[in-house]
C-alpha cells in the first residue's frame, strides 16, 4: 500500500488522531491474519493426547494446522486428530432437502438433473457456479421432506440407508411407494419405470428417492482426508482443504467439486485414515449380548441401538458404537497402536432412564476408567483413555445397572485407536 503527500490544516490533537488511524490502517494491510484473534475458538485434539485452543489461523493442503493467538501453535497433518468448535456441539444432520452419499456425506442440493447415470446438482457450498455431477453409484438417498405418516424422520432416514435395494424406490409425501428404475429427473418432474411402464410424478409430491444399492460404491481417497461438519448439519469428505486468512475455508470434495465456506460456519474438521482408526470401521472379533427379558439388541455401528444418530451431551456424532446391556464386543488391535480413547454415556434421546456399568479390558485385563459406581445420564459422558501399546485385543463391556436394562442405550462416541 502506498500513501502520497498529505496536506491538512488542523490542530495537533486531530493530527495525532489521524496519524494513529493511518498507522493502524497500514498495520492491518500488512497483517491480513490479524482478524483471526476475533474468530471462533477451536479445540485441536492431537496424536500425543494433548489439546489446544485458539482461532484457526491457517490450514494447508498437507493438513498442517496453525492456531492463532494467544498461543500460536502449529501441527502437521500426522500430529492431530480433530479440530472442533469450542463453543458449539456437533449439530444434528440436516432435515431440509439434501443428498446423502454412500460414504455418509450430506449436503444441500438443488436444480437436480439425471442424465446418463449421473446426477447433476447445484449447491450453495460449491465455489463454482456450474453444477456438480455424481455417478448414481455414490448416491444413496435424495431427501426432500419426511412423508406425512413418518413421525421420526431420523429413524426413517437411517432405515433407508441401512437397507439393501435391488431397485430405486420413490416414496411420495402421502406415503405411497413406487419401486423400479429412475429414468428421468429434471425441471421439477420425475419419471420412474415400474414393471415396464413409465410413471411420471411431480417432484413436489415426492418425499424421498432411495437409489438402488446393487452397484453402490463408497468414494474415499487412499490417504488421509478431512471430514467437514458445518453448523447447518452438512457433512462433507474433503480430499484437500486450506485456509489462508483465518476467515474462509476452501477445499476439494472426494467427488472433485470445489467448496468455499466461511470459518464461522465450520463446526468441526476431523482427519480420517490418518493416525486414528475408528472401531466402527473395523470388524469385531466377537460380540455377545445377554438379553434381560428375551429382547436381543445387536451392536450398532455409527448409530445408537435405537436406530438413530449417536446423541451425547447435546452433540450428534457420526463415528462410534451403540451398545445395550448386557453386552461386550472385542476387537483385534492393529499393530503399533498406542491408546484407545472415546467418550461414553447414555444416549440423550433414548437413554435418560438408563443405569449401567461400563468397562474396558485390554487382553482380558480390566483397566481403571476412574468411574465409581454406575454410569447414568446425569454423570455421563465419561472420557476414556487407555494405554494399549503392545496389546492384541480390546474389549468394551456394558453391564446391567440397578434398573435392569431399562433405557440402557450406551453410546461410545469417537471410539478410536490412536497409532
Amino acid at each position: 500500500m502506498s500513501v502520497g503527500p498529505l496536506s491538512v490544516v488542523c490542530g495537533p490533537r486531530v493530527a495525532l488522531a489521524a496519524t494513529a488511524c493511518l498507522i493502524g490502517l497500514l498495520c492491518s494491510s500488512r497483517n491480513p491474519r490479524r482478524a483471526t484473534a476475533d474468530g471462533p475458538t477451536f479445540v485441536l485434539e492431537t496424536v500425543s493426547g494433548e489439546s489446544f485452543r485458539g482461532p484457526l489461523a491457517q490450514l494447508r493442503a498437507s493438513w498442517t494446522v496453525r492456531l492463532g493467538p494467544p498461543k500460536r501453535l502449529r501441527r502437521d497433518g500426522d500430529a492431530w486428530l480433530t479440530l472442533r468448535r469450542a463453543d458449539l456441539p456437533l449439530p444434528p444432520h440436516p432435515n431440509e432437502a439434501h443428498l446423502i452419499l454412500t460414504n455418509g456425506d450430506r449436503l444441500p442440493a438443488a436444480s437436480l438433473k439425471l442424465a446418463s447415470e449421473r446426477l447433476s446438482f447445484t449447491s450453495p457450498l460449491l465455489a463454482k457456479e456450474e453444477a456438480a455431477r455424481l455417478p448414481l453409484s455414490v448416491v444413496s438417498v435424495l431427501w426432500l421432506v419426511a412423508p406425512d405418516d413418518v413421525r421420526d424422520a431420523e429413524h426413517f432416514r437411517r432405515k433407508l440407508l441401512a437397507e439393501r435395494r435391488r431397485h430405486d424406490v420413490v416414496v411420495l409425501r402421502n406415503g405411497d411407494v413406487l419401486e423400479g428404475v429412475l429414468v428421468q429427473l429434471e425441471s421439477g418432474q420425475l419419471r420412474i419405470e415400474v414393471a415396464r411402464r413409465n410413471v411420471d410424478v411431480d417432484l413436489a409430491k415426492v418425499a424421498v428417492v432411495a437409489f438402488s444399492s446393487e452397484l453402490a460404491t463408497v468414494p474415499r481417497p487412499r490417504g488421509p482426508y478431512g471430514r467437514l461438519v458445518l453448523t447447518d448439519g452438512t457433512r462433507l469428505s474433503l480430499r484437500s482443504a486450506g485456509c489462508a486468512d483465518g476467515e474462509t475455508l476452501t477445499g476439494t470434495t472426494v467427488f472433485d467439486a470445489d467448496v468455499r465456506v466461511p470459518i464461522e460456519q465450520v463446526a468441526a474438521l476431523d482427519l480420517h485414515q490418518g493416525r486414528a482408526v475408528y472401531l466402527s470401521d473395523l470388524k469385531p472379533l466377537r460380540y455377545e449380548h445377554t438379553p434381560y427379558l428375551g429382547l436381543a439388541w445387536p451392536l450398532a455401528v455409527d448409530g445408537s441401538v435405537a436406530g438413530r444418530a449417536l446423541q451425547l451431551a447435546g452433540a450428534v456424532h457420526d463415528k462410534g458404537l451403540g451398545m445395550h446391556s448386557a453386552s461386550h464386543v472385542t476387537y483385534a488391535l492393529p499393530a503399533s497402536c498406542q491408546r484407545f480413547e472415546a467418550r461414553v454415556g447414555l444416549d440423550d434421546q433414548t437413554g435418560r432412564r438408563g443405569s449401567v456399568r461400563v468397562r474396558v479390558r485390554v487382553d482380558g485385563k480390566e483397566r481403571d476408567l476412574g468411574l465409581k459406581g454406575e454410569l447414568t445420564h446425569r454423570n455421563s459422558p465419561l472420557a476414556v483413555r487407555v494405554d494399549v501399546a503392545g496389546a492384541k485385543e480390546l474389549t468394551l463391556v456394558v453391564d446391567f445397572g440397578a434398573g435392569g436394562d431399562v433405557g440402557d442405550h450406551v453410546n461410545w462416541v469417537d471410539a478410536r485407536i490412536v497409532k
